[in-house]
């Protein structure tokens, strides 16, 4: 890299943003402190959850793991009401799974994922305009997942699959998906990354919480499945939510060095990748990650940052942390994202994307047009 570009470079990341970090957010007119995006965004939100009728059934039968809840995970007529008025024009919908690949035998939850791509897909038929959906792969069973991704684009119509991120925390754990990936690069998928437990038998895998926790300065959450917030502070007093979202953000970026920084990705150049929740503390430790990089003699290539889209997921939503990942990223690389389904947050998202010190053709990009692109090259037109 010159030094020109790494002048660039510099000024685009937190050295760039440092004066305008503590800077008054603009205000909002009406429209858009009720929730509601700019008249015409049309907005295309890459990250909604939704749970199938069929899947909520076969939990009720089982005492683990139960099925989500809250009526956000299943309505569809209400949620259909909200994007309506909000000015969401279309979502991708998605499931992890409620840790199938940890809490069950691979053979008891194939049902459970087959049911769940089902369901997303019967959706997407009813409403060509208003979804397109992502099936719901297992770790624990790669080829199975394989073969599943297969049905998902020929008979389902889906346009890829969501994965877990403990997947992505280690080269190791992304090459024993390789199968998937094989699958998604002969059918152009979009691979969604999403926190969530992995199968036990990936490698390199560490879970977000359980025997990371100390390092955090949190208490032991039981291992897998705890959950940020589920386990104790350290200290009575502590301040342990903040201490969760720190554990968090390194866990999503670390899943970005994976898919981004290395070259697991190259064998498959027809594949999206999205990862949720703008990658957590991925843009704010780029600039360190290039300055080392240079000072190795093995410049980070530009490509490099470019390879992978982040959205605006629920703890990727602050409006200073959107700008900051648009100045290292670029507005090319962001998703409308709102975590929907466990909480309503298109409002509130819809407000920080608003609030973002951005131009209006970047928010533009952002809101529907990197999202409009992306389904273009799905064969979806919206």
């Amino acid at each position: 890299m010159t030094t020109g570009t790494r002048r660039q470079f510099l000024q685009a990341t937190t050295l760039g943003l440092a004066a305008g970090a503590l800077s008054r957010e603009p205000a909002l007119d009406a429209r858009q402190a009720a929730g509601a995006a700019p008249a015409g965004a049309n907005i295309i939100d890459c990250h909604a959850h939704w749970v199938g009728p069929t899947v909520v059934d076969l939990l009720k039968t089982r005492t683990s793991p139960r099925p989500p809840q809250g009526a956000g995970w299943t309505d569809i007529d209400a949620r259909l009401r909200e994007m309506d008025k909000t000015g969401v024009r279309r979502q991708v919908l998605a499931w992890v799974g409620a840790s199938f690949d940890g809490a069950l035998p691979p053979a008891d939850a194939r049902p459970l994922w087959r049911a769940q791509n089902d369901d997303v897909a019967a959706v997407v038929k009813k409403h060509p305009a208003r979804f397109s959906g992502l099936a719901s792969l297992p770790t624990a069973n790669v080829a199975w997942a394989a073969d599943e991704l297969e049905r998902a684009h020929t008979d389902l119509g889906l346009i890829g699959a969501v994965l877990p991120l403990d997947a992505f925390v280690s080269l190791a754990g992304a090459r024993a998906l390789a199968p998937i990936f094989e699958a998604a690069q002969k059918h152009r998928s979009h691979i969604f990354v999403h926190r969530g437990a992995a199968g036990p038998d990936i490698p390199g895998q560490q879970p977000e919480t359980g025997a990371v926790n100390p390092y955090f300065g949190l208490g032991d959450a039981g291992g897998r499945g705890g959950g940020p917030g589920r386990g104790p502070a350290a200290s009575t007093g502590d301040y342990a939510q903040a201490r969760t979202l720190l554990a968090t953000a390194t866990h999503l970026a670390t899943g970005v060095i994976t898919l981004a920084l290395t070259d697991f990705l190259d064998a498959y150049p027809d594949v999206t990748v999205q990862v949720a929740m703008m990658g957590g503390a991925i843009a704010y430790v780029a600039e360190n990650i290039q300055m080392a990089a240079e000072e190795a003699g093995t410049p980070v290539p530009a490509r490099r940052f470019k390879s992978v889209y982040l959205d605006t997921g629920q703890s990727g939503r602050g409006p200073r942390g959107i700008a900051m990942a648009v100045k290292v990223f670029g507005a090319d690389r962001l998703l409308f994202g709102t975590d929907s389904g466990p909480t309503t947050s298109i409002g509130p998202t819809i407000e920080s994307v608003t609030q973002a010190a951005l131009t209006a053709d970047e928010k533009a990009l952002i809101f529907s047009g990197n999202g409009r692109r992306l389904l273009a090259a799905k064969g979806v037109t919206v």
